[in-house]
């Protein structure tokens, strides 16, 4: 029987890219793997995100804000002085 510790995997670069792992340290990982593997990653969810943000007060007070000192900043420094 072989016992490997941990084993890293590069990409033709040299950047690490991933890890193989004894199983006792998968274990003690394995449930922050699971909690991510829930968080939305595919174009759809992103979609299903950007829809529901028109609900969410905080975001658009905050989109809100962005976009008025945007337009401050282009009346003040692009925007040509009548």
């Amino acid at each position: 029987m072989t016992i490997l510790q941990r084993q890293f995997i590069n990409d033709t670069q040299g950047i690490p890219i991933g890890v193989i792992l004894p199983l006792e340290e998968y274990r003690w990982i394995e449930p922050m793997l699971k909690q991510r593997a829930l968080l939305p990653n595919s174009q759809a969810d992103k979609l299903k995100q950007m829809e529901q943000a028109v609900d969410d007060t905080r975001f658009m007070t905050d989109l809100h804000d962005v976009m008025s000192d945007f337009a401050d900043v282009d009346v003040e420094w692009w925007e040509t002085k009548r």
